[in-house]
């Protein structure tokens, strides 16, 4: 049963190990440029400019656990320049692939906003596949204050079995950022 335990938790590890490697490998990138025409650039006169910066690699086990108190995590920092229009910005995890017995309601991501307690955005890896996309942050509306994002993951232990042992994923994150509307009135 030992062999057991240390098969599943190195199987975990080493599919935390390969996601995480993937989150750091691919950083953030924005669209930066606008047509001319475009009337929110053309009435504010200035350009999108964004500042984003990508937190450490997320390394560990993957421990099974009630909370997230086990979480792996990393973060995520944005802001705009002060010259920048106003801008949206969407935060995704890009998954590559994903074994099917990680694609569980047990395998949970969370998003914090700076220091806040509760999550701004969670959801799990239930009917993940290859080649898909997770909606992390949408439509954030960047200020020109450093924001900084937590990303969470975690397994949940009451919801999981051994059939997670020696599965992986591998998956990166990216961001873009577009000029906000403008506010009429």
């Amino acid at each position: 049963m030992a062999k057991k335990s240390i098969n599943i938790i190195v199987t975990i590890v080493i599919v935390a190990t390969l996601c995480l490697i993937v989150f750091s490998v691919t950083y953030a990138w924005f669209l930066t440029s606008k047509e001319s025409s475009d009337v929110n650039n053309a009435a504010s006169g200035g350009n999108l400019d964004i500042v984003y910066q990508n937190g450490q690699d997320i390394t560990g086990i993957l421990r099974p656990s009630k909370t997230n108190a086990d979480a792996l995590s990393t973060t995520a920092t944005i802001r705009k320049s002060d010259s920048s229009v106003d801008a949206l910005a969407t935060i995704n995890l890009n998954i590559e692939t994903i074994s099917p017995e990680l694609a569980i309601s047990a395998f949970k991501w969370e998003v914090y906003k700076d220091s806040d307690s509760a999550p701004i955005s969670s959801g799990t890896f239930s009917g993940a596949t290859d080649d898909s996309q997770i909606n992390l942050v949408k439509d954030y509306l960047v200020t020109t204050t450093n924001t900084t994002f937590t990303i969470k993951l975690w397994l949940n232990g009451d919801e999981s079995s051994g059939s997670v042992a020696n599965k992986s994923i591998s998956a990166y994150i990216d961001a873009s950022a577009i000029n906000a509307p403008a506010v009429v009135g």
